[in-house]
């Protein structure tokens, strides 16, 4: 079961920095890579830093799974768990665009074919709280929820009727927390999903090939644990198992969550790919996105509760404008992590193929020796 709540990590505050590739930054951030990575015996791991809209540096370190010598590179894919939830809600922003339904739109607008079956708590909440983490559901984030879900994932047959069986299923169910309130939740957002493909007919991976990958030109992106089962043409996610870091063969069905899941938190992508739609997130607000019109953009990226917004967790500057866009990402054996800065134009990508404590320490540790070299210079 998906592990990650994405809980983003705020007080990261990077401010101007150069804004070209340099040699120096360039080895600084290889370094860096390689000290969290001996240090915290991660398989593989890699990074890339953007300014100004350019690639100002680059690494990748590490092997793509244990006892194999085959080496992670830059141009490998990588599974970033909940990171996917900030490509979910800019697809759900295309096609509130589209007109095909709304933000406001509530839940019994979106299924009247189970309206009455739902508890009368969830027949108000709108798409906006579900994908704000806003609409009183379930978190759907540790294995004490697998059997339940696996049950309801029985029921149907196909991933978008799987789908529609989840929200038929929790949406009866007394809510678990306080309509409004933050409350991290994968369901939401899996709702979410089955709300666009019920509107269109086509399952979420295909609406976000179409209406987010096309039109950014991403390429090397996919669903599930990256890679061809039995070969080690991209790297494998690890599980730790007492104390020791076993692979995880893409083939085998345990080595991502099932593929109803997929809207919180099942992609997986190259990190330039990944940089294509992030440099899209922070040119969209100024009007030179791709995808939407600049006040969707703003949308997406205004917290709704606390500090999290639309598949963002953002912290504000005095003035209400966001100073760190960022979340998080992992399945348990994966890390992901993204962070935004846009007055600064810098965005730094950071990726594992690990997601025990100690790829969570060494995270933390390679964001804060990025913050001390990215400092202030004026």
């Amino acid at each position: 079961m998906q592990r990650c709540r994405a809980f983003v990590v705020l007080l990261l505050t990077l401010a101007p920095a150069l804004a070209q590739a340099d040699d120096a930054l360039q080895s600084f951030l290889q370094q860096t890579l390689v000290i969290a990575r001996d240090k915290s015996h991660i398989p593989g791991m890699a990074a890339l830093i953007q300014i100004d809209g350019h690639i100002a540096a680059k690494a990748a370190v590490g092997v793509r799974a244990l006892g194999h010598p085959e080496p992670v590179t830059i141009d490998d894919r990588w599974h970033i768990g909940s990171d996917t939830k900030a490509f979910t809600s800019t697809l759900i922003a295309r096609l509130v665009e589209q007109r095909v339904f709304g933000f406001d739109d509530t839940l019994a607008l979106s299924f009247p074919s189970f309206a009455r079956e739902m508890d009368s708590a969830y027949r108000d909440v709108t798409v906006t709280q579900l994908l704000s983490h806003t609409a009183g559901l379930p978190p759907l984030t540790d294995d004490a929820d697998l059997p339940s879900f696996l049950a309801v994932l029985r029921s149907a047959n196909g991933v978008m009727a799987q789908r529609t069986a989840l929200a038929r299923h929790y949406l009866s169910q007394p809510p678990a927390s306080k309509r409004g309130e933050y409350e991290y939740s994968n369901l939401g957002y899996i709702i979410a999903g089955a709300i666009a493909e019920s509107h269109t007919g086509q399952p979420w991976e295909a609406l976000v090939r179409e209406e987010v990958f096309v039109p950014l030109g991403i390429t090397h992106a996919g669903f599930g644990a990256p890679g061809t089962a039995g070969r080690l043409d991209q790297p494998w996610g690890h599980q730790e198992i007492n104390g020791q870091l076993v692979p995880l063969d893409p083939g085998d069905s345990d080595a991502d969550n099932p593929p109803a899941l997929g809207p919180a938190g099942t992609m997986n992508i190259t990190l330039e790919d990944w940089m294509r739609f992030a440099q899209d997130q922070l040119d969209g607000v100024a009007g030179h996105g791709k995808l939407l019109k600049p006040e969707t953009y703003r949308k997406l990226h205004t917290p709704v509760a606390g500090v999290y917004a639309l598949g963002w967790g953002v912290k504000l500057d005095p003035d209400g404008t966001p100073s760190i866009l960022t979340h998080d990402g992992s399945n348990g054996y994966w890390l992901a992590d993204i962070r935004i800065m846009p007055k600064h134009q810098i965005i730094t990508l950071v990726v594992m193929n690990c997601g025990n404590a100690a790829a969570s320490e060494a995270l933390r540790a390679i964001n804060k020796s990025l913050r001390d070299r990215l400092k202030p210079f004026d």
